[in-house]
């Protein structure tokens, strides 16, 4: 469960600020309308059949949650969006996932301005690099592959910032709260005609709380210590009327601790991006772009004595580093035939080299250390149609081919023993095909039916790993997730001017092989593929602004994920996949404004799920409240 701290905000602004609120709001309007993530290309929002969530820099703004590394609490207000139900200002990096409409977690691509947040060894997401300075959020769920490949089987959720401003600007920002909880940043701005720089640093402290139910608590148990470091800078140039040079860079460190003294970890992140994007004279578009990211992540773990219901000691049970080094590029046109009809072609390739060596103890001292290591490289190429043959009419067929291979491997276990797994060359073919017809100028109706696939990490194949004496096991035979489902919708202006608006989406998928984790023995579990897996179930969306100052948005999303087939163990089929609710509701309340007072109030409701394959975890429902209340002095404008 999620349990946000209190948090008092401060701000200063000692120039201009970076956002320039004085701007038009023509252009702001019109920013709000255009997605870029569903397509690969800015379309109109009305105008694409999947049933996609747009947060603005407004409504992010107006939040408890107004910084980068809070996506993931905001992202829980969002109808289908389940993260770990742990926020990632506490939970431990390798857990820090996303689930969309119950397909499980890690198969959603998250993205910040076309860069994976995805760790490439492990999946994990790494909320913590995300700066505070986020324009938008566009999310749509429903199968990705025919557009992003294999991390985007579930969907994509696109974290995009804002572009450095004309003029210049500092701002500075200072938060406090319960719990020994802090937070400063300060960003700085330049801009010109031809070019914008726009530079950020934050740093984050919290001592959190205790996890331990406190009957159970003994004197190895503490708060869950985080602190973090993030520094990101954006550079953009004008090179002619029609060329753009982007390049951007990331560097960001933590430390954690998981309630005791040896449950520690620390992670060094470095990003660098550099990107081209331009226009030809007849209005078709094109982008490229490279990134590439370095890691080291350390993990200890400690093993509580004499039992874990009886915390009276610890001794540390592993010390875990795990390097890697990600890489990938991406490259895509946009054809204008006309104004009716644009084509989009394009591929995208990512390469991943990761080990993890562990070293091993026990109670008497040091017993030995295992490797696991291994590399990874794919790509795809793809291409869509966005056609409009009538007004009322958009036909937007896609289709993509993937390649996939990994290779490389080695294990090494502590007792001496070398395994070498054999190399794994996979393909995909994922086409999809969406709908969507305008009935009216108020109500629209949509659908699309595609197929997805996701290839295993190198987590999942190589790394082994231990905790409070459970141990999880690698599979280096996994084979890809395959996926085939579809989804259809209604939105409805029930009120002008977007006053009241509904959307009503319901969806069925069926995912063969998809990877689980199963219970072997009381104290083991293994990754396996199983057999095949079904999740159907549909949200409600309802928002309303009766008034300037008050605006509404209550949201209901139901998700029935459950293991239909399991060969060779037939006593599964019908449980439930781990870590899925079936019932989420969530609601948002704003009142006034920032020139009088603002409250907005928001709460969340998530029913009974389970951590575990075998359904004898149970994670009790929960509701979650949060609250901000806000008032804007002064401000100068741009």
């Amino acid at each position: 469960m999620s349990r946000a701290p209190l948090v008092l905000l401060a701000g200063l602004l000692l120039a201009p600020p970076l956002a320039d609120a004085d701007e038009p709001d023509e252009d702001v309007s019109a920013l709000r309308e255009i997605v870029v993530s569903a397509t690969r290309s800015p379309e109109p929002l009305a105008s694409i059949p999947s049933s996609v969530t747009v947060l603005t820099r407004e409504q992010i703004e107006r939040t408890p949650f107004r910084e980068g590394y809070q996506t993931d609490d905001l992202l829980r207000y969002v109808p289908d969006v389940q993260p770990s139900n742990l926020s990632s200002r506490y939970n431990h990096p390798t857990a820090q996932a996303v689930s969309l409409r119950g397909l499980g977690s890690r198969r959603a691509l998250v993205l910040l301005d076309g860069i994976p947040l995805n760790d490439g060894f492990g999946g994990w997401i790494n909320w913590g690099t995300a700066p505070n300075a986020i324009e938008r959020i566009e999310v749509v769920p429903g199968g990705g592959s025919n557009l992003y490949g294999t991390w985007a089987m579930g969907g994509v959720i696109h974290l995009i910032t804002a572009r450095p401003a004309t003029g210049a600007g500092v701002r500075a920002e200072s938060r406090a709260g319960n719990l020994s909880t802090y937070s400063n940043s300060l960003a700085a701005r330049y801009g010109t005609d031809k070019l914008g720089v726009q530079l950020e640093g934050r740093w984050f402290h919290t001592n959190g709380f205790i996890t331990v139910p406190e009957y159970q608590r003994g004197p190895v148990d503490h708060t869950d210590d985080s602190r973090h470091l993030n520094f990101h800078g954006t550079v953009t140039a004008e090179l002619d009327s029609w060329t753009t040079l982007t390049g951007s860079g990331n560097l960001f460190s933590e430390d954690r601790t998981f309630g005791t003294t040896l449950d520690v970890a620390s992670r060094t992140i470095g990003t660098g991006a550099l990107g081209l994007s331009g226009q030809t004279r007849r209005g078709d578009r094109w982008e490229a772009k490279t990134f590439a990211q370095w890691q080291t992540f350390r993990n200890q773990t400690g093993q509580v004595t004499p039992s874990p219901l009886n915390r009276q000691s610890e001794f540390l049970a592993s010390i875990q580093t795990i390097p890697s080094n990600d890489f990938g590029g991406l490259f895509q046109w946009t054809i204008h035939a006309n104004s009716n009809h644009r084509v989009v072609i394009g591929g995208d390739a990512r390469a991943i080299i990761g080990q993890s060596a562990d070293q091993t103890f026990a109670p008497t001292g040091y017993l030995g250390q295992s490797l696991a290591r291994g590399k990874q490289v794919g790509g795809g190429a793809f291409v869509e149609w966005i056609a409009a043959p009538t007004e009322r009419l958009t036909l937007t067929p896609s289709f993509r081919a993937d390649w996939w291979k990994n290779f490389d491997g080695r294990i090494e276990s502590v007792t001496g023993a070398v395994r070498i797994p054999r190399d794994n060359v996979e393909t995909a073919l994922n086409p999809k095909l969406a709908a969507q017809y305008a009935v009216s100028d108020r109500l629209r109706i949509g659908a699309s039916f595609y197929r997805a696939f996701r290839a295993p990490t190198l987590n999942e194949l190589y790394r082994s790993f231990s905790a409070s004496g459970f141990t999880f096991l690698a599979n280096e035979n996994l084979t890809p997730e395959r996926l085939i489902g579809g989804d259809a919708k209604l939105e409805a202006d029930l009120l002008p001017d977007r006053r009241l608006t509904l959307r009503l989406t319901g969806h069925h998928d069926e995912v063969r092989d998809q990877i689980l984790f199963v219970t072997e023995s009381p104290v083991a579990a293994q990754r396996r593929n199983v057999g095949r897996t079904r999740t159907r179930g549909g949200d409600a969306e309802l928002t309303a602004q009766p008034h300037e100052m008050v605006s509404l948005k209550l949201g209901y999303a139901y998700a029935d994920a459950v293991i239909t087939s399991f060969p060779g163990n037939v006593t599964r089929e019908g449980l439930r996949v781990p870590n899925v609710s079936r019932h989420q509701i969530t609601m948002g309340l704003t009142l006034g404004s920032l020139d009088s007072v603002q409250l907005t109030v928001m709460g969340r409701y998530l029913s009974k799920q389970f951590a575990d394959d075998l359904n004898t975890q149970p994670i009790a429902d929960f509701v979650v409240l949060d609250a901000s209340l806000q008032k804007t002095w002064a401000s100068t404008g741009g």
